[in-house]
């Protein structure tokens, strides 16, 4: 189901984890992916699990999440998040990569690519990103007022979809997974709200721990 997508407990294999992907990145690291093209890469792969069964994030949940976005709105997605999140809230430091061209001050981002100790720029590689995964660049200051609306005043959905958001489904080794979000650095009654996110050049975090009433934000241009 959808929500099974948006939970990640549908079993269906990530993309990103197939080496056949990767070489394609690297041989073509500037071409703009298609969520056709990125879901060849799993066609005729067995299910990881039963659907229901557990959950393991899977990007390729949020490629078919996007694809069915664009097919019942006959919109782009992109364009979507401009006109109902990003402009709303006044998110005019955030940028989707590669619907948005990228200002000339945005952080280089590196990686060991070739596993010799030496670390490489990697800046210009499209891993895929901007089809529901990946690609959304921003800094600390959009990013808090994003958590901000969204979990600490809470007045950016209604109580319904906040009520539908953060009904955690089924748990991996560290997280829960909510619609969208991630339950996760659970100690007892004590966890943050919000989601990681990893790529080739870059890692980031931003999560609300409301036992504490803190936000934790944090980026790093070294990527995994």
């Amino acid at each position: 189901t959808l929500g099974q997508c948006m939970k990640h407990e549908t079993g269906i294999p990530d993309l990103i984890s197939e080496d056949r992907f990767y070489l394609a990145v690297l041989n073509n690291p500037n071409k703009k992916w298609g969520p056709e093209e990125l879901l060849e890469y799993i066609y005729d792969k067995p299910a990881e699990f039963a659907a229901g069964d557990t959950a393991v994030y899977s990007n390729t949940n949020t490629v078919l999440v996007t694809m069915i976005i664009e097919a019942q709105t006959g919109k782009r997605h992109a364009q979507l998040l401009h006109d109902y999140v990003l402009k709303p809230l006044g998110l005019n430091n955030t940028y989707y990569q590669p619907h948005d061209a990228l200002p000339s001050f945005t952080a280089q981002g590196y990686y060991d690519l070739y596993n010799n100790g030496s670390i490489v720029n990697v800046s210009n590689l499209v891993t895929g990103s901007g089809n529901g995964y990946g690609g959304l660049y921003s800094n600390i200051y959009d990013l808090y007022a994003f958590m901000d609306a969204m979990f600490i005043r809470g007045n950016f959905l209604l109580p319904s979809s906040q009520a539908i958001m953060k009904t955690w489904g089924k748990k991996d080794d560290t997280n829960y997974y909510g619609y969208g979000i991630q339950q996760s650095y659970i100690r007892g009654n004590d966890f943050g709200i919000g989601h990681k996110g990893r790529d080739l050049g870059y890692s980031a975090n931003a999560f609300y721990f409301p036992s504490k009433g803190v936000t934790h934000i944090f980026f790093v241009n070294y990527g995994t």
